[in-house]
């Protein structure tokens, strides 16, 4: 091994790139051996491969030990949270699929309006036969300059989901109701506000305890949980668009770029330099 492998073996190494078009797709290619990823859940499916090492993650209630050649299925608002199972990290391809692109391509494919969800039995398969199949999709979309070849994988990897991987459509989760829905909706409205408990308590009309459990059983996180994810994928717009890190992390209510961008990493698996390079 060259010196230079050595090194960079040593390190964590992410790619992120925001595929042209107005699907906002995005892929990911990353080695890690350090990083933790906090619970988080994504706004987006992730559909990728272990492709080494293993990936040590809770999702779903369980704590799960991914190995490489393991395709992973989320959903949307899959809570996850976890970081190297092995002192050699992982390495792992992601594709971000929101879920409007879904319904489109979904619609598309099967000939037919689909206003449902996409559902797997599972997160993640030991299929090695099939994670070789989205390793390659995976490159044509992270890595093909032409359209042709990018639109051409897309329609591969649905085909490998609704076929290989039992994805099925079903209807969609109905969003939160009631006093749980206005407190998110006030978080939302707040991002960059040092938001309180008691404001919660005051929207929800419950006292503290019956508030976090209620907003755990809603989104699957508490309240500061749900509130910082909010943030950061307010910085990624916000990265996209042009602005600064500084200034995102500004006008999100970080205390400066450096707090915002260890948020940031912990849940994107980026830094936001080389999110905005994607």
């Amino acid at each position: 091994m060259r010196e230079v492998d050595a090194i960079e073996a040593k390190t964590d190494r992410a790619v992120l790139r925001r595929l042209p078009g107005v699907l906002a797709i995005e892929t990911l290619e990353a080695r890690y051996l350090r990083q933790n990823f906090k619970p988080h859940a994504h706004d987006e499916y992730l559909i990728g491969v272990i492709d080494g090492g293993v990936h040590a993650v809770w999702c779903r209630g369980e704590r799960n030990a991914v190995p490489a050649g393991s395709v992973v299925t989320m959903r949307p608002g899959d809570v996850h949270h976890g970081g190297a199972g092995g002192a050699q990290g992982w390495r792992q391809r992601m594709i971000y699929l929101p879920e409007a692109a879904m319904r489109e391509l979904l619609s598309d494919m099967l000939g037919r309006e689909v206003s449902g969800t996409l559902d797997f039995p599972a997160a993640f398969h030991a299929r090695p036969d099939l994670a070789r199949r989205v390793i390659d999709l995976h490159r044509a979309l992270h890595e093909a300059p032409q359209a042709l070849a990018r639109d051409t994988a897309l329609d591969g990897l649905l085909g490998l989901l609704l076929s290989d991987l039992s994805g099925r459509v079903v209807p969609s989760i109905p969003a939160p109701q009631g006093r749980i829905a206005d407190a998110m909706e006030f978080l939302g409205a707040h991002l960059a506000e040092d938001v309180s408990l008691e404001d919660l308590c005051r929207i929800t009309g419950l006292g503290r305890r019956q508030t976090i459990d209620a907003f755990r059983r809603a989104t699957g996180l508490p309240p500061h949980a749900w509130h910082l994810q909010r943030r950061i994928a307010q910085v990624k717009v916000l990265l996209g668009q042009g602005v600064a890190p500084a200034a995102a992390a500004a006008e999100t209510g970080f205390a400066d770029q450096s707090h915002m961008g260890r948020h940031f990493a912990a849940i994107t698996g980026t830094t936001p330099a080389a999110y905005t390079r994607g």
